[in-house]
C-alpha cells in the first residue's frame, strides 16, 4: 500500500522529464514558436490534455525547473559570524552552481531558449519580483536585520538579478567562460558599490 503512491510520482516525473526532453530537443531542431503543443506530445505518446496537466502553457516546458535548490540553502549554510557582503558573493556562487545542476547541457538549452525567445525571457523577469523578496527575507534573518530594510532589499534585488544576467550571457555565449569567471567580473564592477 505505501509504495504505489511513491510509484505514482515516479511515473509523473518521469513523464514530466521526458515531456521536457522532447521539448528542448524539438524547440532546437525546428524553433521555438514552430513547434507546436501536439508535436511534443506525439513524441512523448501522450494525449494534449496529459500535456496541460503538467505543463499549464508552453512556456512552462521551459520555465519549469524542478532541479534548481531554493536559495535557502545558499544562505543559510554560511558561518554566522560572516559580514552581509561576504554572505552575498558566496550566496551568488552557490546560487549559480546550483541552477546549473548536474545536466550542464540541458541547463545550457533551456537557458539559451529562454535567452533568445522573447515571450519566455519576459515571463522569467515577471518571477523576479517574489524571488527578491524571498531572498530579502531570508538575507535578513541571516543578519539579523528587518527585511523591508532598503540595504537589504538593494542587495537581494541585486543578487537575483546579477545571477539572472549571468546566466543569461553565459547561455548566450554557448556556455563560456566559466561562471565562475562571470562571477568574479560581475562581483569586481560592483565592488564599488558596497557588495
Amino acid at each position: 500500500m505505501t509504495t504505489r503512491p511513491g510509484l505514482r510520482e515516479r511515473k509523473k516525473a518521469k513523464t514530466r522529464r521526458l515531456l521536457q526532453q522532447e521539448a528542448l530537443r524539438l524547440f532546437t531542431e525546428q524553433g521555438y514558436d514552430e513547434t507546436t503543443v501536439e508535436q511534443i506530445c506525439a513524441a512523448v505518446d501522450i494525449s494534449p490534455s496529459t500535456f496541460f496537466r503538467y505543463f499549464p502553457t508552453k512556456e512552462d516546458v521551459v520555465l519549469a525547473d524542478d532541479h534548481t535548490p531554493p536559495p535557502e540553502k545558499a544562505i543559510t549554510v554560511r558561518d554566522l559570524s560572516e559580514p552581509l557582503p561576504d554572505i552575498v558573493r558566496a550566496t551568488l556562487l552557490d546560487l549559480l552552481e546550483q541552477r546549473i545542476g548536474e545536466d550542464r547541457e540541458t541547463t545550457l538549452a533551456r537557458l539559451r531558449l529562454i535567452s533568445r525567445v522573447q515571450p519566455l525571457r519576459a515571463r522569467m523577469w515577471q518571477h523576479q519580483e517574489p524571488r527578491v523578496a524571498h531572498t530579502a527575507a531570508l538575507l535578513a534573518e541571516r543578519a539579523g536585520q528587518d527585511a523591508n530594510e532598503y540595504d537589504v532589499r538593494v542587495t537581494a534585488a541585486v543578487l537575483i538579478a546579477v545571477a539572472t544576467e549571468t546566466l543569461m550571457y553565459w547561455a548566450d555565449h554557448d556556455g563560456e567562460p566559466a561562471l565562475t569567471d562571470l562571477t568574479a567580473r560581475a562581483l569586481h564592477h560592483l565592488g564599488g558599490h558596497g557588495l
